[in-house]
């Protein structure tokens, strides 16, 4: 899980290093919510994969006998499914950086509809969980040819 502003915040660490600080605000861009950070990979061709998971609402509005009740049960090697939205972003500069190793960002956001409380539990219980994921294919900003290179780097990682 990070929070805006922390060390591992994707906003502050890998956006800002190819983009800088906004222009307008003189700030980096925030998310304004916290966010866990899935699978992060170095692709060909200067691309790098990063993959976030968008809960709906903070953690601290999840109850707790039910998250004790996940801590259980992940005790006993159960692995619960959660469900999202799935958003998938291809950006990079209009200038690229020659600096920058990673030069164009595929950014896969998946917006949690169900499993608020496994997801937070299994990250405290440092224990895997499934996700089931619904891309809306038509909302992102990619290509079908991006799109089917996501699925195949997503495949092979």
């Amino acid at each position: 899980m990070v929070k805006p502003g922390e060390s591992a915040d994707y906003f502050v660490d890998e956006q800002l290093a190819l983009w800088g600080i906004d222009g307008f605000w003189g700030l980096p861009h925030s998310p304004k919510t916290e966010y866990y950070r899935l699978r992060t990979q170095t692709m060909t061709n200067n691309r790098g994969l990063f993959e976030f998971l968008v809960p709906m609402f903070p953690h601290n509005w999840l109850d707790q006998k039910r998250l004790a009740e996940y801590a259980v049960s992940y005790s006993k090697d159960v692995m619960p499914t959660a469900v999202s939205i799935s958003v998938f972003d291809v950006k990079q500069p209009a200038t690229g950086k020659s600096d920058e190793q990673i030069t164009s960002h595929w950014c896969l956001a998946h917006y949690l509809i169900d499993g608020h409380h496994k997801v937070y539990s299994a990250v405290q219980e440092n224990k895997p969980l499934t996700l089931v994921s619904f891309l809306a294919v038509d909302q992102g900003v990619s290509s079908e040819e991006e799109i089917n290179e996501l699925l195949a780097a997503l495949s092979d990682g």
